[in-house]
């Protein structure tokens, strides 16, 4: 990614104030590009993973007592994966902020591919990338669910004492608390709920399969030109990788959604008796000759690199509006949006979910609403998508004052920067085992404070001060007194960043593709109504307008 400032910067010094700048009319030149490329990008996609899964794996294999015998996964699979990598505490520490992150990249990613295809101004593959790019974000945001899903006891660092599932009715129809093997004791060690719980999260794992799938075949169908232009060794090694991945991941799919569906261990059935469905004997033969359980997963890393390395697209954003820009914003209207979302997940939480006053593991009481399932499965999905649209407002909110400045401010940067590292961080709080994530809320809220007095300085400071005191006290007040209406008037706090923030100029934006490789979508000159005026559109913009 880079950025660059392009500008006539004789114009007001910087520093003005939000009124003076009002009365002066922004000037065409002075804008903002940041060019984001495909390689980059992927490399990063691929490279938070394996990070995220060698850290992981140093955890579980020293800070964690790990057994293949106790471990529930294995006992179900009969085989090592990388899920075992990332189940047990503290290595899910490690696993759930590596992959947050990882999951972040992958849906900027994906919106770089549609935005690609907006600038070639084709509406049916605009619309079509559309359907894929957003069906794909969010499934990206529930894959977050696979760690979400908690197979261990709080107490038990793999190994350790196992966790008891809750109630389990006898054949006499008596209740008891003793954990119930799914079969014979000497079989399994699984629990039916322990069986239920690795259904589920093997379930969220293959949706993120099937959605990769998808994105690689319109990744296929967005670069088919370029590929038919390369030599002939270039076209096989395309055709040979694209084989390789979708029968992959297809298979591995296929595979983990028929060893599911028997609902039972997968060490009790495989290969030891015949299956009735043909159909799924095939699948499991086909996935065991192949070896796609141990392997199918990789090219998910790595079928974004398809994109050649100066491809990518540019976004550039000015104060003036100009005739070919894509729109503009409001870049408070993001972050404030984003806010009240994040409060909807909490208030909805703390009131579909029981006990939550009464639990003591976490410090600020309502978050442990996102530990209680099935509402987590559906809160923690939302909470971190509001985290990427205030990603997107705070990026924004920079862009828009400094153009207005005529430069960076280092501590609004500094500040929202250290805000959306805090919130990732605070997605921890799903973790059963957990109990530091008031550190990283406690450093959202101070550096949320000091986003706010930035943007506030020159308008409205005494207001902005008052409202950031008011949200410390509320905070503290709020544990110390663990009253629900001090929680929820904190809820109404965040809710009120609309309201306090001055809006400053609308930032419009115009966005175009950066190609290297030849392969472009050219229309033909057409014509174009813009402003309530007809435009001859010249061939070299008609892309922009056709």
């Amino acid at each position: 990614m880079a950025c660059t400032t392009a500008g006539n910067s004789g114009h007001a010094a910087r520093g003005k104030d939000l009124e003076m700048f009002d009365h002066r009319e922004p000037d065409p030149d002075d804008k903002v590009e940041v060019e984001f490329y495909f390689i980059p990008m992927a490399r990063c996609y691929a490279a938070a993973f394996f990070v995220t899964l060698l850290l992981s794996s140093i955890a579980t294999f020293s800070a964690v007592s790990w057994s293949a015998e106790t471990d529930k996964i294995i006992l179900y699979y009969g085989f090592l994966n990388p899920c075992v990598l990332f189940d047990h505490y503290p290595a899910k520490v490690v696993a759930m902020t590596g992959m947050s992150c990882f999951i972040l990249i992958g849906i900027l990613y994906d919106l770089m591919v549609f935005f690609q295809a907006y600038c070639e101004r084709r509406l049916s593959a605009t619309v079509w990338t559309g359907v894929v790019v957003w069906t794909v974000t969010l499934i990206h945001l529930a894959f977050v669910n696979v760690f979400v899903t908690n197979l261990y006891e709080k107490s038990a660092l793999g190994g350790g004492r196992r966790r008891l599932h809750g109630v389990h009715r006898g054949a006499d129809g008596a209740v008891s608390l003793v954990e119930a093997p799914v079969f014979k004791e000497e079989d399994t060690r699984l629990t039916h709920a322990d069986v239920s719980l690795i259904e589920l999260h093997t379930t969220f794992y293959i949706v993120w399969l099937l959605g990769e799938l998808w994105f690689l075949s319109l990744l296929v169908q967005m670069r088919q030109e370029y590929i038919a232009s390369r030599p002939l060794l270039a076209k096989l090694g395309y055709g040979f990788f694209g084989l390789v991945a979708v029968l992959g991941m297809g298979m591995h799919a296929a595979a983990m959604m028929v060893i599911i569906l028997q609902d039972r261990p997968k060490v009790d059935w495989y290969f030891q008796e015949v299956m009735d469905n043909s159909v799924q004997w095939a699948v499991i033969y086909l996935d065991a000759k192949l070896g796609t359980s141990a392997w199918g997963w990789v090219p998910a890393m790595f079928y974004r690199w398809v994109f050649s390395a100066g491809r990518g697209v540019r976004l550039t954003m000015s104060l003036a509006e100009s005739l070919g820009d894509d729109g503009g914003l409001m870049p408070k209207w993001w972050v404030g949006r984003a806010l009240q979302a994040i409060s909807a997940v909490f208030l909805v939480g703390g009131a579909f979910v029981g006990r939550w006053e009464a639990d003591h593991t976490t410090w600020f009481r309502l978050a442990a609403a996102l530990r209680s399932k099935p509402f987590a499965y559906y809160g923690a999905p939302v909470l971190l998508g509001s985290f990427v649209a205030a990603g997107v407002g705070l990026f924004f909110t920079c862009a828009q004052r400094r153009l207005m400045h005529k430069g960076n401010s280092w501590v609004l940067t500094s500040s929202g920067m250290l805000m959306l590292f805090s919130l990732i961080g605070c997605m921890l709080i799903v973790l059963d085992q957990e109990r530091f994530t008031c550190l990283f809320f406690l450093t959202a809220v101070a550096s949320y404070s000091v986003w706010v007095l930035c943007l506030c300085a020159s308008d409205n400071l005494l207001q902005a001060i008052v409202y950031c005191a008011a949200g410390v006290c509320l905070v503290w007040a709020a544990h110390a007194t663990n009253s629900w209406c001090l929680y929820y008037s904190f809820l109404v706090w965040l809710c009120y960043y609309g309201p306090l923030v001055p809006d400053g100029p609308w930032v419009y934006l115009r966005m175009s593709k950066l190609v290297d490789d030849g392969c472009e979508y050219r229309p033909v000159a057409g014509v174009s109504v813009t402003k309530q005026r007809l435009q001859v559109v010249q061939p070299e913009a008609a892309r922009f307008f056709s």
